[in-house]
C-alpha cells in the first residue's frame, strides 16, 4: 500500500499545516529607575522539615533594588 501511496504522490501529510513562524525576542531596556519592574518568586524553608513558605520580590530593573516583597501566611505553606 505505501508503495502504491508513494508512487502517485499521495504519501505526504495530508493536513494543512502552517509553517513556523519567526518571532522577535523581546528585550526590556531601562534608561533610568522605576520604569520597569520584575518579579521574583522564592521558596524559603520553613521552620519545620518540609515546609516551605513562598517569597514574592517586586525589583526595579535598572537598579536591582527590591521595590516590594510579601511572604504568603503559614497556613498557605507548602508540604512536600
Amino acid at each position: 500500500m505505501y508503495r502504491l501511496l508513494a508512487a502517485s504522490g499521495e504519501r505526504g501529510e495530508r493536513r494543512a499545516q502552517r509553517a513556523p513562524m519567526k518571532h522577535a525576542k523581546p528585550t526590556l531596556t531601562a534608561t533610568a529607575p522605576n520604569q520597569i519592574w520584575t518579579w521574583d518568586i522564592t521558596g524559603l524553608r520553613g521552620p519545620l522539615p518540609g515546609v516551605f513558605y513562598c517569597l514574592y520580590v517586586v525589583l526595579d530593573l535598572l537598579s536591582r533594588m527590591t521595590v516590594g516583597w510579601s511572604r504568603n501566611a503559614p497556613l498557605c505553606a507548602i508540604h512536600s
